[in-house]
C-alpha cells in the first residue's frame, strides 16, 4: 500500500488526490451474481459512476493466465491499478467489484480509509470517506454450476470463454481460492466497516430485497 500510494502522490501530487466519498466494496464467491447485483446496488444508492471491476483492470497476459487457472494476481499490481481508477472518478460514489481478495488487500483497505480521513482532515473540500462491504455467498455446487452455465451461454453467443467457465475442475479451483484466500480476510473486516453478507442462492428478487434491507 505504501509503495502504491507514494507512486500516486509522486505522479499526481496530493492536491489532486480526490477519492469517491462513498465506496461499496462488493465481493463474493464465483457465480454469486456480483455483475447482476451491481446495477441494482447502483440504483438503490443513486450511484451514477461506472463500477470499478478489478478483473477488468487486470488484462495483462500474465494476469489473464493466472485468472484462467483460478488464481490471484499480485497485490501490488491490483492495489496500484485500483487506486488510479478511484482517483479518476473524483468524489462520485462507486462500487468496486472484486476487492479486497487477500489478507494484504484487506489490511490495505483499512490503511486506505485512514489515509482518506487524513486527506479530509487537511482539506475539508475532499470527501470524508464512507466504506461499506457487501459479500454475496453461494455454496461450491451452486458456484460451479453457475460458472459452467455462464460458459455455455458465452459459447452459444460466440463470446470469449474463460477456462473456469468451461472446465469443472478450474471452476472448483476458483471457488476454493475464494474460500481459502478471500473469505477469511473479508470476515476480518466485519466490525471495521458496515459489513453485509447476502445469501445469493435465493432467487434474484429475494436477493435484491435482502440487499435493499441491508443497505
Amino acid at each position: 500500500m505504501d509503495a502504491a500510494w507514494s507512486a500516486l502522490v509522486d505522479e499526481l501530487g496530493e492536491a489532486a488526490l480526490v477519492f469517491p466519498a462513498e465506496i461499496f466494496w462488493l465481493n463474493g464467491a464465483p457465480g454469486a451474481g456480483k455483475g447482476t447485483q451491481t446495477r441494482f446496488i447502483m440504483q438503490c444508492r443513486g450511484l451514477s459512476a461506472e463500477p470499478v471491476v478489478i478483473s477488468d483492470l487486470l488484462q495483462s497476459p500474465e494476469a489473464k493466465k493466472l485468472k484462467d487457472m483460478g488464481l490471484m494476481v499480485g497485490d501490488e499490481e491490483v492495489i496500484g491499478l485500483m487506486l488510479r481508477a478511484l482517483v479518476k472518478l473524483g468524489g462520485a460514489g462507486v462500487i468496486v467489484d472484486g476487492f479486497p481478495r487477500t489478507g494484504v488487500q484487506a489490511e490495505c483497505l483499512k490503511v486506505l480509509f485512514a489515509r482518506l480521513k487524513e486527506l479530509h482532515g487537511r482539506d475539508a473540500a475532499k470527501p470524508d470517506p464512507v466504506f461499506q462491504v457487501v459479500v454475496l455467498m453461494v455454496d461450491e455446487a451452486t458456484s460451479v454450476e453457475r460458472q459452467l452455465s455462464r460458459g455455455a451461454k458465452a459459447r452459444a453467443a460466440g463470446e470469449e470463454l474463460r477456462k473456469t467457465d468451461t472446465d469443472p475442475e478450474a471452476a472448483r479451483a476458483r471457488y476454493t481460492t475464494f474460500i481459502e484466500l478471500t473469505h477469511e480476510p473479508l470476515k476480518a473486516l466485519e466490525g471495521v466497516f458496515p459489513y453485509h453478507v447476502i445469501d445469493a442462492q435465493l432467487g434474484i428478487e429475494e436477493v435484491q430485497a435482502n440487499i435493499r434491507r441491508a443497505l
